[in-house]
């Protein structure tokens, strides 16, 4: 009997956008929209610019939650064909280990 053991992690994201007339206002009003608890701010883009100064950035935040995950096989590929299979939705697997 095989076990794939890993790390999955929530693809679970959320935006915010800013408006102002500068840049760095603007980006800070968009990161200051976003509930940061659970969360890490990953981007912040300017999604329009105008010579007048109206300035749009929308930030961006991924959650940082974490869970351990795992799946048994008779074979290490079976195992690992579970514990691709058995991811969640939203979530993805940031690595694996092998045990017997």
């Amino acid at each position: 009997m095989t076990t794939v053991r890993g790390t999955i992690r929530s693809t679970n994201t959320i935006t915010a956008d800013g408006h102002a007339d500068d840049q760095s206002t603007a980006r800070a009003r968009a990161v200051d929209g976003l509930d940061l608890s659970g969360y890490d701010v990953v981007q912040t883009n300017t999604l329009s610019s105008t010579a007048a100064g109206n300035i749009t950035v929308r930030a961006a935040a991924r959650s940082t939650e974490f869970r351990p995950h795992e799946a048994p096989g008779p074979k290490y590929d079976a195992a690992l064909a579970a514990y691709l299979q058995s991811i969640p939705d939203g979530w993805i697997s940031l690595g694996i280990t092998v045990g017997a």
